[in-house]
């Protein structure tokens, strides 16, 4: 079926995998801090894959079984590369898959999505979408979309959240072993759910990012749970700030509202969304000296549809930060695919991990 996001993964360094055992940038906001259980057992595989159903049975609002839905949400969000800071709001229509229909704005921006049979077409001209109104999207609408819980290697963590234990799920879809046992792995995605309640408290795609889902006035669609309130933090401070406000039922026969007009199909098929990806720069300095601590920077990146570094922001900051998002952006289509003739656009996002090691010195 298609779906919104399309997946991406690369890995991009300068040395070999050893690098990915190092263990990821300290975080105030990571939950997962002591030494997760690594899940081994048929019976422990089985009751984690549980829980995380449970999560998805909650929160699956692009299942080929939801009915058809108007959600709402208000937000606000802080300035990125090329956007100030401002009030916006994002309502999805959705029939299904195949048809579904974007209204969204920030500040003086505005969008208008339709898909059509599968095919995405804007109002406006196509080009890439804010990096914060597709960070909501993500973490409202799709969140779980791609757990690879079954096959992944997975660890499991019993936090305490809100004065509750919560059960920290790490999964890493690379299957690049480590040797790193204490906290959180670079190449782990986490998903924190309440065991009580089935419910997704936190999900975090790479240390530095982490969507927190708060129920206090939630949102109930059919037997789905959805959460009143999200916010995303990055290097430990709220970049968007959401509202669920509604999510009544539509009529899936009427089609009036995912009819692409003439002037859609003459500018060309939309950018294609893709989901978050992953990737890893270790960079040789010779301004550090042999034995020194590393001190790695999460950069995350919006890639235009040209490939292009066209947003960017440090997950962390320390002495190293600046020089990180610097190298990312003057790399040239760093996270560059090959793209089939015919095809329409495509915008991708990652995290990309940044080292700064002694120039003779193996990571």
């Amino acid at each position: 079926m298609p779906t919104l996001f399309a997946l991406f993964f690369f890995i991009a360094a300068a040395s070999a995998q050893p690098a990915l055992t190092l263990a990821p940038p300290s975080d105030p906001l990571e939950p997962v801090t002591g030494t997760p259980q690594d899940v081994t057992s048929v019976e422990q595989r089985a009751a984690a894959v549980a829980l995380l159903n449970q999560a998805v049975d909650h929160y699956s609002m692009h299942a080929k079984t939801t009915p058809a839905q108007i959600l709402q949400m208000a937000f606000h969000a802080t300035a990125s590369t090329l956007f100030p800071a401002g009030a916006g709001q994002l309502r999805e229509t959705w029939i299904s898959g195949q048809n579904w229909r974007w209204d969204a704005s920030l500040g003086s921006y505005s969008l208008l999505r339709i898909s059509s049979g599968g095919v995405a077409w804007d109002q406006q001209t196509p080009q890439a979408i804010p990096l914060r109104i597709k960070m909501l999207a993500n973490a409202v609408l799709a969140p779980l979309q791609f757990v690879t819980l079954r096959v992944s290697p997975t660890r499991i963590a019993s936090v305490t959240w809100k004065g509750a234990q919560i059960t920290c799920m790490l999964i890493d879809p690379s299957l690049i072993p480590s040797t790193q046992a204490t906290g959180r792995r670079w190449g782990e995605s986490e998903f924190c759910v309440d065991p009580a309640t089935g419910l997704l408290d936190i999900y975090s795609e790479a240390p530095g990012i982490y969507v927190f889902y708060d129920y206090t006035n939630a949102l109930k669609f059919h037997d789905r749970i959805l959460p009143g309130t999200v916010t995303i933090d990055e290097n430990g401070a709220a970049v968007v700030e959401a509202q669920l406000t509604s999510i009544p039922d539509t009529d899936p026969s009427d089609t009036a509202p995912f009819t692409p007009t003439a002037q859609m199909k003459s500018q060309g098929p939309a950018v294609v969304l893709f989901a978050p990806g992953r990737g890893t720069r270790i960079v040789p300095t010779p301004n550090i000296q042999p034995g020194a601590a590393i001190e790695p920077v999460v950069v995350h990146v919006a890639f235009d549809e040209q490939g292009k570094v066209a947003e960017s922001e440090v997950l962390q900051s320390n002495s190293f930060s600046a020089q990180a998002l610097a190298l990312v952006a003057q790399t040239p289509r760093f996270a560059e695919l090959p793209q089939a003739d015919g095809t329409p656009p495509r915008q991708r996002e990652s995290f990309i991990r940044v080292e700064f090691t002694a120039a003779n010195q193996k990571p």
